[in-house]
């Protein structure tokens, strides 16, 4: 079995744990280099000229899914004869979010600015039906309904999915998908549905008390077809054959933390499921990103 590696953040994805092998594998994008010191701007010069020219690319390894890993990283799609710049496109994707209903005030306030880059937007509040109807007056063309969390995120999650029909991008109050994601969604579902792909794992950056943490990319499953289901009480993951499934590395959710909520929020993990806290996520959330190994 190989062993993992720290070593400097990767070139594509930005994760710092390689597969300790021949060439060091980066255990997210699949991307190997036969050398761990490089210049990141190099490497993915090199990776962009390999994928659009054919140019070799000495001491540089791309596995199928780890070229297109590669691909959309760098904005690029193909179909099928070359790598071609992606351009915007057109979607129907559905935003989904749970929530509270505490957070109705500021839930409205963000369906509202995102409203003119989906063609719907699903709430699933863990409050009551009076909840819901309050919410919907305030952001009209928004579906609002109200179930419990009952303390079962993936549950919460597939009734938002059982609600939709197509590409579902399903976000936590707290989080925003940035500007560069948005604006790549149409393409990449686009590629995605040409490669027969139904989830999408998409970086989230962490933002604890406006810093970046050192917990990147933090890979989160979140843009799948509707068809597709959670599993997990925490830390809930679409249950989808590996095959299925590709990293979308362009673009990347915002999550917006303080101090006080991350150190909570591993009670609240720990409390719902055995090993759920994870000192590991905790501590790395609460290092500046600069400061990561």
């Amino acid at each position: 079995m190989d062993e993992t590696i720290t070593g400097p953040r990767c070139p594509i994805c930005g994760n710092d744990r390689w597969h300790d092998r021949a060439m060091p594998e980066c255990n997210h994008c699949g991307l190997a280099l036969a050398d761990l010191y490089f210049m990141p701007a190099t490497v993915r010069a090199a990776i962009r000229s390999l994928l659009i020219d054919g140019t070799p690319a000495a001491g540089i390894a791309l596995a199928p899914h780890a070229r297109r890993n590669a691909g959309w990283a760098l904005g690029l799609v193909t179909d099928g004869d070359g790598w071609r710049s992606a351009t915007a496109q057109p979607h129907a994707i559905t935003l989904g979010m749970i929530a509270r209903a505490g957070e109705s005030d500021h839930v409205a306030r963000l369906l509202t600015d995102l409203a003119p880059h989906f063609a719907d937007r699903i709430v699933l509040l863990d409050g009551s039906e009076g909840d819901a109807a309050a919410l919907a007056r305030a952001v009209p063309g928004a579906q609002v309904h109200a179930h419990p969390l009952a303390g079962d995120f993936a549950a919460q999650r597939n009734r938002v999915q059982a609600l939709a029909t197509g590409w579902v991008l399903q976000l936590d109050s707290d989080e925003t998908p940035d500007a560069a994601l948005l604006a790549a969604l149409g393409w990449l579902t686009a590629a995605a549905d040409c490669d027969g792909l139904w989830a999408l794992g998409l970086p989230r950056r962490n933002l604890v008390d406006g810093v970046q943490s050192a917990l990147w990319p933090d890979i989160q499953y979140r843009l799948t077809r509707a068809h597709i289901r959670f599993a997990g009480t925490v830390h809930e993951r679409p249950v989808v054959p590996f095959e299925r499934t590709s990293l979308a590395l362009a673009g990347a959710i915002e999550h917006h933390l303080d101090r006080p909520r991350v150190i909570e929020r591993s009670k609240v993990y720990e409390a719902m499921s055995a090993g759920a806290g994870r000192p590991g996520d905790e501590a790395a959330l609460l290092r500046p990103f600069n400061d990561a190994p």
